[in-house]
C-alpha cells in the first residue's frame, strides 16, 4: 500500500514538476543576419555573412548613360565594380551597427538640399528585411553613434561618400 501511494506521489510530482512550460530563449537578431546593405548617392555596398569579399559599386553621376553636349552621343557612365574584404569581426560589427540603425533610428532635425547625405541601411535575416533610410541629413555618418562606427569601418576599405 505504502508503495502505491509513494508511486502515485512519485508521478505527480514528476508531471507537475515537467508541466511548467519553459521560458523560450529570446531570439539574438543581431546574429541572425545572411545580406547586409548600404546605400549611398553614389555607392552600393552588399556584405554577405558568409563570404568574406562584398560587393561593391560606385556610380558617381547616379546615372547610367549621359548625353554628351557636344554632338548628342549617349555615352555609357563608367561604373566602377570591386571586391572589398572583410574580417569576420567587421562583418558583426557591422551587423549589429546596422541593426541598432534600423530597430532604434535616430531622428534628426537637420534638412540639406538636393538629398545631400541620403543612407540605406538593409539588415536581411533572409525571411525578414529590415531598413532604414536617412535622407537630406548632410553628413549621413553623424546622424549617430551607430552610423558614425558604419562609416568608419567602410571607410577603411573603400572610399565612400558622407553625402
Amino acid at each position: 500500500m505504502e508503495y502505491t501511494k509513494l508511486s502515485i506521489l512519485l508521478l505527480a510530482f514528476t508531471i507537475l514538476s515537467c508541466d511548467k512550460k519553459q521560458d523560450p530563449k529570446a531570439i539574438d537578431f543581431i546574429n541572425q543576419w545572411e545580406k547586409l546593405e548600404i546605400k549611398t548617392h553614389t555607392e552600393k555596398i552588399i556584405i554577405s555573412k558568409f563570404s568574406d569579399s562584398a560587393k561593391y559599386e560606385q556610380n558617381l553621376n547616379n546615372i547610367v548613360f549621359q548625353i554628351l553636349p557636344e554632338d548628342g552621343k549617349l555615352v555609357e557612365e563608367k561604373i566602377v565594380r570591386k571586391n572589398i574584404y572583410f574580417t569576420k569581426g567587421e562583418r558583426d560589427s557591422l551587423a549589429k551597427y546596422i541593426y541598432e540603425s534600423v530597430t532604434k533610428p535616430k531622428f534628426t532635425s537637420i534638412i540639406a538640399t538636393e538629398y545631400s547625405g541620403s543612407v540605406s541601411l538593409n539588415y536581411d535575416t533572409g525571411s525578414l528585411r529590415l531598413i532604414c533610410e536617412y535622407n537630406s541629413t548632410g553628413n549621413w555618418s553623424a546622424v549617430s553613434d551607430e552610423t558614425k562606427k558604419i562609416y568608419t569601418i567602410l571607410s577603411k576599405k573603400v572610399e565612400i561618400s558622407k553625402n
